[in-house]
């Protein structure tokens, strides 16, 4: 798929570290399914998949992980830590970075700059410091290869860069990574950069967790694969023990 493979193999023998989140008997409303008394834990280290038909379930997971959306039941812990009450902010002082599929929709904003970006993220103060934020802009689009200037508005940008520039966004030292359809739309080229980040931030120990609706993707990146049929979790798998036909059959709702 990205014409070599990309290190580290799925298949490694790398042990997952410490548990960066564990959801514990979750339910929540939303999507075309909900989600019904989802259990997982995820680790740092491990890069993780998740198939299912859209609205299987695998957008909640993702939306309850971040704190984006409290449970209906359940709890969610980060780092050992109880988080069912908090919103995302605090998750994000935790060391959670979500990255939505909506890139303009969700994850920038429109008629906004790099420098303008970036200057949200610095704390409040009664001054905006702009020299820092394009400064650090300038840093960023040298650092993640973006095509743009600090000056470029975000919707001129193409879909492979404002996904560089969401990257970059993030702290340079997430403990648990979630991504929305990371590389939906996007060249090969920026797809395999995509990864490439990812897999480096696994490798120096971020749990990182991805939707996506190839299961040739997931196969190739993820060493580990979460299948959701209809609001549940019902396949819970090493890539290496499984196959894309056994995927294809959870997916459908025929797991055994």
């Amino acid at each position: 798929m990205f014409g070599k493979a990309l290190p580290p193999s799925p298949c490694s023998e790398t042990e997952p570290g410490a548990e960066v989140l564990i959801l514990d008997g979750v339910s929540a409303i939303g999507g075309r399914a909900g989600l019904r008394d989802c259990s997982v834990t995820i680790r740092a280290g491990e890069m993780v998949g998740l198939a299912g038909l859209e609205g299987s379930g695998q957008g909640l997971f993702l939306r309850l992980s971040a704190g984006l959306i409290k449970p209906e039941a359940g709890k969610v812990y980060v780092r050992g830590e109880p988080m069912t009450r908090y919103d995302h902010h605090v998750y994000q002082k935790r060391g959670v970075g979500y990255l939505p599929a909506a890139r303009l929709e969700e994850g920038l904003i429109p008629g906004l700059t790099i420098t303008e970006h970036f200057a949200l993220q610095q704390k409040e103060t009664l001054l905006i410091p702009w020299e820092s934020s394009r400064a650090k802009a300038e840093e960023r689009i040298q650092q993640y290869r973006i095509l743009g200037r600090p000056s470029s508005k975000v919707e001129s940008l193409s879909g492979g860069n404002q996904q560089r520039l969401l990257l970059a966004l993030l702290s340079t030292q997430p403990r648990l990574l979630l991504l929305e359809q990371p590389t939906r739309g996007l060249d090969l080229e920026s797809a395999r950069w995509v990864w490439e980040r990812l897999i480096d931030h696994a490798t120096k120990g971020a749990g990182v967790v991805f939707s996506s609706a190839e299961l040739e993707e997931i196969l190739e990146v993820a060493d580990r694969v979460l299948v959701f049929y209809d609001g549940s979790l019902v396949r819970d798998v090493k890539t290496c023990d499984t196959s894309m036909g056994e995927l294809g059959q959870a997916i459908a709702g025929k797991a055994g």
